[in-house]
Parts: structure tokens; sequence; C-alpha cells
């Protein structure tokens, strides 16, 4: 192997290296990302599904603004 193919193998080595990196720290914002998403829809599906339940089970429905009364405690 002559020196210059050395140099040449060291350099593709070092650029491998840092776009290895890159895609390392790509691949965690991702992650954190989904995570999130997962957390969000969770919560958004808990809701739907209780609003749901409500409707169809108990026959619930959400009030008319005129039918809502506020009482002082």
């Amino acid at each position: 192997m002559s020196a210059l193919q050395v140099v040449l193998t060291r350099f593709q080595n070092r650029q491998s290296f840092v776009e290895l990196q890159e895609l390392i720290k790509q691949q965690d914002d991702l992650e954190r990302g989904y995570d999130q998403l997962l957390l969000e829809q969770g919560t958004w599906g808990t809701h739907s599904r209780i609003e749901e339940l409500a409707r169809t089970k108990l026959n619930m429905m959400i009030p008319h603004p005129d039918q809502i009364r506020h009482s002082r405690s």
C-alpha cells in the first residue's frame, strides 16, 4: 500500500465517521419526535374514546351554550 493510499483511506474513514455521527444524531432526533407523537396520540386517543363512549353508551352530548348554567360555590 502506498503512502497516498494510506492518506486516502484515513480521509475516507474520517468522512465516514462524521457521516455516521450525523446519522446517529438524526436517528436520536427522530426517536424523540416519535416518542412525543406517541404521547400525543395516547392523550388524544383517550379523550376521543371517552367522548365516543359517553355519546354511544350513555347517550350524552355536549350541551348548547344556552343550556349551560354557572353557579358560585
